[in-house]
């Protein structure tokens, strides 16, 4: 008798069939001890992996994935991995891809904790009162949104504060009403209101009205109804509803199919993820694994806990830990010195950093200088001599210059090209960060949901060129009859309820028509560059790049490149729409690829460059003021900042710092004494150098083997 398999099972089965003809071994080689042990640790348990940088944690949490799957015979479907960033996620893909394959991999709840609560939320949010088709908008979409709902308010201080500002202390806010329920919205709004105006502003600037929390407490109910009104929901709702989704009881039944959950960059778990995180420890039965590092803590500023480590294990007594401490990145002078700033926090864990790679390198350089303008000059011809004496092994892309804030990195950027290095900044203005393409695309995504407000006002605002003042008005008609931005523009270009000028009249009709014939084009099977080339000539889209005309040039050539990317995008040809989506989710992503080694010398953040390495690493400003910064209460953060700055270099390591009575570079100079930074000011003599390190053939030899490299900088 022929059995039956259901689709499910017959997904199964396949799946089952392409694990038992992989080599079930490849993801345990060139693992080391505490590599091999952390991977191959017993499933039905807790486990914390503390892994410091370079010690190939994400190999480890990968390979871990594939153990499961191919040692211990669970389903892909019962595995969930969440990551910090999609790149991550990308990441872990592509390695499992090699390990169990395409399918299997496909099968797996993996992605960041915003994708996977989304996830669910698409198939379950019925259950916690969230319509399954809802829009998200990200934080500049939202703080948008917000700029113009202020506008409805009367006058007062709250038309002071930058949107951004509000926006993240709504989601702040959010985030505490949830992890601190007792206290009420109404207190937690104060106190965040007061925290937000210490940090940010002097009482000259918000003069009596500081405590007048009526504004507020109306902007963010106003901000809650839009949402609400338009099906969205912002990035802290999705972890909100998330962990409502999971504590909902029937919902225990789905996540009771989880047998085991992963968690990458645990250290930058905020208190509302964690929350989500426990939810899972009851679904697996405490079959968790925490892959993370304790010293690389910094986003504290954005609700990161540092406290999450201690945390798990109050609440998981059994809890294992293993630690990473054997660095594959960097020489053993840098780690030296990286260990010494960091272990000036007496409260951190007990674990070092270590490497087996002989021999030891330069020591980093510390050096000081009297004023700012020969610290830069110093930096300018260090890259430059390193690029001679080098031997063609060291590049411009190899360099990377890391600082504290992004006003620093734009004025350096300037001195750099002064000088005739080629450099560019992290991240990058790409394609579907202009304005110009933003713009366009928006008419697609109105296409396919007309209550995105954020993406109607780009629509309205860019080429079809409705006046603020117009928007604004439409914004407040919306929010006072609880209706979409859409909906007050049909009533606009109808006439009802509005006095509006004859140009804003044939704009509403225009934008009315426009959509209606893209969702008719979809709707007839029209590819993405199809629709496209519709919007350039409904909207006379040329003429409203032509509005600036110096800028004409360049701005054209992003509208020709994204035609360029729809017309080779190779969509889903049974679904015009589904294709549609696909076109508009590969744009999103295209935005976050960025090659580290472009021949440029590459300026960034301390805080972009976490998870990121180069051969060469230059941090300037390391005084007090900037490392800890002015602004931050939290030095033990300030401090981990610096380490990991340290411990993005490969090879050379250079921290410089001015003496004089003035630090920062372009808007942010600071008329006050500087001192060499607390955190290397002792730094033991025998742990760095004051001199330029010197690069004979011993050192470049190492050099070439750290890199992979021969002489003249070609791979091997």
């Amino acid at each position: 008798m022929l059995r039956r398999f259901k689709p499910n099972q017959m997904r199964s089965c396949a799946i089952y069939i392409t694990l038992r003809h992989s080599s079930t071994q490849n993801h345990l080689k060139g693992l080391n001890g505490p590599q091999r042990q952390a991977v191959t640790f017993p499933p039905k348990t807790s486990l914390q992996i503390l892994a410091g940088p370079g010690t190939g944690k994400t190999r480890v949490l990968t390979s871990r994935v594939a153990e499961l799957i191919l040692s211990h015979s669970y389903s892909p479907s019962s595995i969930c991995a969440v990551t910090f960033t999609r790149k991550a996620a990308r990441e872990m893909k592509v390695r499992l891809h090699e390990y169990i394959g395409v399918g299997p991999t496909e099968e797996l709840k993996l992605g960041t904790f915003h994708s996977v609560c989304a996830n669910y939320l698409r198939t379950y949010g019925p259950m916690v009162h969230v319509v399954p088709n809802f829009l998200i908008w990200d934080d500049e979409e939202c703080a948008l949104v917000i700029k113009y709902i202020i506008e409805c308010l009367p006058a007062g201080f709250v038309k002071k504060l930058p949107a951004t500002n509000i926006y993240e202390m709504f989601s702040t806010v959010k985030e505490r009403a949830k992890t601190d329920p007792e206290k009420g919205l109404e207190k937690i709004i104060e106190e965040e209101l007061k925290h937000v105006m210490i940090r940010e502003y002097t009482s000259s600037t918000v003069g009596n009205s500081l405590y007048d929390l009526e504004p507020i407490l109306q902007l963010f109910h106003d901000y809650s109804r839009v949402l609400q009104d338009c099906n969205a929901l912002d990035f802290t709702d999705l972890l909100s509803k998330g962990l409502d989704l999971f504590r909902a009881a029937p919902w225990a039944q789905e996540v009771s199919r989880l047998k085991h959950v992963l968690v990458d960059e645990f250290q930058d778990t905020s208190s509302l993820q964690y929350l989500i995180v426990k939810e899972f420890f009851k679904a697996t039965e405490g079959s968790i694994s925490v892959v993370g590092d304790p010293d690389q803590s910094i986003y504290g500023w954005r609700g990161a806990d540092n406290t999450v480590f201690k945390q798990m294990k109050q609440d998981l007594p059994q809890t294992q830990e293993i630690y990473l401490e054997e660095n594959y990145r960097s020489t053993a002078s840098n780690i030296a010195a990286a260990i010494d700033i960091i272990s000036q926090d007496t409260s951190r864990p007990a674990k070092t950093l270590s490497t087996s790679r002989t021999p030891n390198g330069p020591k980093p350089l510390k050096r000081g200088f009297p004023i700012t303008a020969e610290e830069d000059t110093f930096i300018v011809e260090a890259i430059n001599r390193l690029i001679v004496k080098s031997d063609g092994l060291i590049n411009y892309g190899d360099c990377a210059i890391l600082f504290r804030s992004n006003y620093s990195a734009n004025a350096f950027s300037k001195r750099l090209r002064e000088a005739g290095i080629p450099n560019r900044q992290l991240p990058e203005l790409t394609l579907n960060d202009r304005d110009e393409v933003k713009n366009l695309l928006a008419f697609l995504r109105l296409a396919l949901n007309n209550a995105h407000t954020p993406m109607l006002i780009r629509a309205m605002r860019g080429p079809l060129g409705v006046q603020d003042k117009v928007i604004t008005n439409l914004v407040c008609h919306s929010v006072q009859h609880g209706i979409t931005l859409f909906s007050a523009l049909e009533r606009l270009q109808s006439g009802i309820d509005h006095d509006t000028s004859p140009s804003s009249m044939e704009a509403a009709t225009l934008l009315i028509q426009v959509l209606r014939h893209l969702r008719n084009l979809i709707q007839s099977g029209a590819s993405s560059v199809e629709l496209i080339h519709y919007i350039i000539g409904a909207t006379n889209y040329h003429q409203y790049l032509m509005k600036e005309p110096k800028s004409y040039s360049w701005r054209d050539k992003s509208v020709q490149q994204t035609l360029q990317y729809a017309r080779n995008f190779k969509g889903n040809r049974s679904s015009s729409m589904s294709s549609v989506i696909a076109f508009l989710e590969f744009m999103r992503d295209l935005s976050r690829v960025n090659d580290l080694n472009t021949g440029k010398v590459t300026l960034l953040t301390c805080h972009s460059a976490k998870g990121l390495e180069w051969p060469v690493v230059f941090v300037p400003e390391v005084v007090d003021g900037v490392y800890p910064h002015l602004k931050s209460d939290h030095v033990d953060e300030e401090r981990r900042l610096l380490y990991v700055a340290c411990t993005r270099a490969k090879c050379l390591l250079y921290l410089t710092y001015s003496e004089g009575k003035l630090v920062g570079r372009g808007d942010e100079k600071l008329e006050l004494p500087c001192y060499e930074s607390d955190f290397i000011k002792d730094m033991p003599l025998s742990l760095y150098q004051d001199e330029l390190p010197h690069l004979d053939k011993d050192v470049l030899t190492l050099f070439r083997k750290i890199l992979g490299r021969e002489l003249g900088g070609h791979d091997k």
